[in-house]
């Protein structure tokens, strides 16, 4: 039986918790000489994307969702909420995204006010299991890579399905198992006793059982791999982004687990799925 208690929230606060983000990203962005004139989301983008593949994946990922300027979506796992600003910013949506960890919700909130979508963008504190909202609230709901620390995954499901309106859209990402052991600490999980890594096809049996139709599975493992082979052919130094993210966001030891998932991806211990799933 997997813990699905307090001890597991605050396993998975203390993994990602990481205090004064939003000053370490305002001091990143200040000594490139970026927020002269003010602060703007897409200034934001290379700090707030914490995702296998960034602001590429944000953008194919919400480009499938497709919400419209009406459409009311929630962001579970909402870190920093940098998809959230990106939705808002431009589809016009209104988003509201939930986090466990209490220093992401506080930046999140604070960098939405900074580059002026306070009015379209909210979050809140919360759990993914025991979502603190009203039956069919929302139009879609997106849900990057946090699968990983979920012990209860068919619980959340079926809280999403209970919040979204039937024939709303779910946009899932998440690595899933693949043949042999992947290698630690990941993103994710310094170890596997925290890890939720489970099979494509668990996964997509939760999604029915939850009351979900998959309309279309995408294995965006080689994706990945083609920007992990991208960097290294640019030479020894990671991309401005991955920097940006790994020592600015996240800290600095956050290398060594995004080169083990890489390693991992590469050996087919692990593999990257994207799903969009329709509310039944």
């Amino acid at each position: 039986m997997p813990d699905t208690g307090p001890d597991a929230d605050h396993a998975i606060v203390a993994h990602y918790s990481s205090s004064a983000i939003t000053a370490r990203i305002l001091g990143a962005l200040a000594e490139r000489g970026d927020i002269a004139a003010g602060v703007t989301a897409e200034q934001l983008y290379p700090y707030d994307q914490l995702h296998g593949r960034e602001l590429a994946a944000t953008r194919d990922h919400v480009a499938r969702l497709a919400p419209g300027p009406v459409s009311h979506v929630l962001d579970i796992g909402s870190g920093v909420g940098g998809p959230a600003r990106y939705i808002a910013a431009t589809t016009g949506a209104r988003v509201t995204g939930i986090d466990l960890t209490p220093h992401f919700v506080v930046a999140a909130t604070e960098l939405t006010a900074l580059v002026g979508l306070a009015d379209t963008v909210d979050f809140v504190l919360g759990n993914a299991a025991t979502l603190p909202f009203e039956d069919a609230k929302f139009d879609a709901a997106i849900c990057f890579y946090v699968g990983m620390n979920l012990a209860d995954k068919p619980a959340v499901l079926r809280e999403i399905r209970r919040v979204l309106r039937p024939g709303g859209r779910l946009l899932w990402t998440e690595v899933v198992a693949g043949t042999g052991a992947p290698k630690f600490p990941l993103p994710w999980a310094v170890d596997p006793e925290r890890s939720h890594v489970g099979s494509e096809e668990d996964l997509r049996d939760g999604f029915m059982a939850a009351g979900f139709n998959c309309l279309d599975v995408v294995d965006e493992t080689a994706a990945h791999l083609e920007v992990a082979a991208r960097a290294q052919a640019a030479g020894a130094a990671p991309p401005p982004a991955l920097v940006a993210v790994n020592e600015v966001v996240l800290g600095a030891d956050f290398s060594e687990r995004r080169r083990n998932y890489i390693a991992s991806l590469i050996s087919g211990s692990l593999r990257s799925v994207a799903i969009l799933a329709e509310a039944r």
